[in-house]
């Protein structure tokens, strides 16, 4: 069964977002993008989406930050996608409230399974104790 629902992308890179845009409408979801983190949170607020792409790259607010204030209002799911690859920048990732975190580049189906392991498990602070 595919996944349904909204989803929001907040990516500036348009190659990016429209990767994600195909990924997400082929596995069920209805898309809405952003192109900064303020239209993000402000798309977030006014609608009601089942998982949320953030890039921690963003040009006016760190996807982390996003992430902190997404966290106090939603309950779905939240991916972090970035070129930082550290474990360091995952920690901080998971910290912030994302479920998961993918580097780039990353090839359509390892997105789709890592999506499915996100939509799978609960979501939320809670999620992740001490991963």
């Amino acid at each position: 069964m595919k996944p349904s629902g909204s989803a929001l992308i907040i990516e500036d890179d348009d190659d990016i977002r429209r990767l994600l845009e195909v990924v997400l409408q082929q596995s069920g979801f209805t898309v809405e993008s952003a192109t900064t983190g303020a239209e993000g949170l402000e798309r977030a607020d006014t609608m009601t989406a089942r998982v949320i792409t953030v890039d921690v790259g963003l040009p006016d607010v760190d996807g982390y930050e996003v992430v902190r204030r997404l966290r106090g209002s939603f309950d779905g799911h939240i991916v972090m996608i970035s070129a930082r690859s550290t474990d360091a920048d995952r920690a901080a990732g998971l910290t912030a409230g994302a479920d998961a975190y993918l580097t780039k580049p990353f090839r359509p189906r390892a997105l789709r399974a890592a999506l499915q392991e996100v939509l799978a498990s609960p979501a939320g602070p809670d999620a992740n104790p001490e991963d």
